[in-house]
């Protein structure tokens, strides 16, 4: 594998990401020399990591994942900057349309990259992890991150482009991983409902997880992934359902302190 390093940075927040870190940061290597590497406080093996591969470290305490995503870009030694999941794996093929892209972006100022999923080993090929694009590379003078707390997403200032291939996706080692944490990010998706201030309804459990079933079992032929379409299938309603259970949680306790 070729190095070509261009005007590039590469950017990972991570707490506890051990398990593909390594293979992820090698996946980059070729393209910029300037790998960060923002971490609020693992206790596994990912500092370790970081230190044999060489890449720059900075502890920070977490504050979300927007303001910790925005503060990773900040640091970046070059404007136009990759943003990676420890979890992702950035094949060769797709070097070659990162550094044409790069080198004459036109007007645009971010590029989208499909990313293909991966569960048991398997990639996912319908329900709703199927159609997956991810905003990932950027020119950061053009553009910043959204503070929300989880789901945050770069707001483009300019045009937005496509480049070619697939961003690899590994996100849980197996099935006990994706119940764990679907308890995170349903709290977090509650707490950001009434945090923007939508009020939940009493069958909003039911009614979301409902549809999250169906929708991405049935209508989106999770069906055809065999287990991994139920997993799948199954966590996402189970995610709604506590998502709006949780909010409702929330409104009762505020209900409450405020008093009558």
């Amino acid at each position: 594998m070729t190095s070509v390093f261009i005007n590039l940075s590469v950017v990972y927040i991570t707490l506890n990401a051990e398990r593909l870190l390594e293979r992820s940061i090698r996946s980059v290597r070729p393209l910029a020399e300037d790998i960060v590497v923002v971490d609020s406080g693992s206790t596994d093996g990912t500092l370790a990591i970081c230190a044999a591969l060489g890449v720059r470290v900075i502890q920070r305490p977490w504050p979300g994942f927007g303001a910790q995503r925005q503060f990773a870009v900040s640091q970046a030694a070059h404007d136009w900057v990759l943003i990676v999941d420890a979890d992702e794996l950035v094949p060769e093929s797709i070097h070659g349309g990162i550094r044409r892209a790069i080198a004459a972006p036109g007007k645009r100022v971010a590029f989208r990259l499909r990313r293909r999923n991966y569960l048991a080993g398997r990639p996912v090929r319908f329900g709703d992890w199927r159609k997956d694009r991810v905003l990932r590379l950027v020119d950061r003078r053009r553009g910043q991150y959204s503070e929300d707390p989880v789901h945050e997403r770069w707001i483009a200032a300019g045009p937005v482009g496509d480049l070619p291939g697939w961003l690899l996706h590994y996100p849980f080692a197996d099935y006990r991983s994706m119940l764990a944490k679907l308890q995170t990010y349903a709290a977090l998706n509650a707490e950001g409902l009434v945090q923007r201030g939508r009020r939940a309804k009493a069958n909003d459990p039911i009614s979301h997880s409902l549809w999250a079933f169906l929708r991405t079992y049935l209508f989106r032929l999770g069906f055809l992934d065999g287990v991994n379409g139920a997993a799948i299938a199954w966590t996402t309603a189970l995610g709604a359902f506590m998502k709006y259970a949780i909010a409702l949680e929330l409104q009762e306790q505020a209900a409450h302190e405020e008093g009558p």
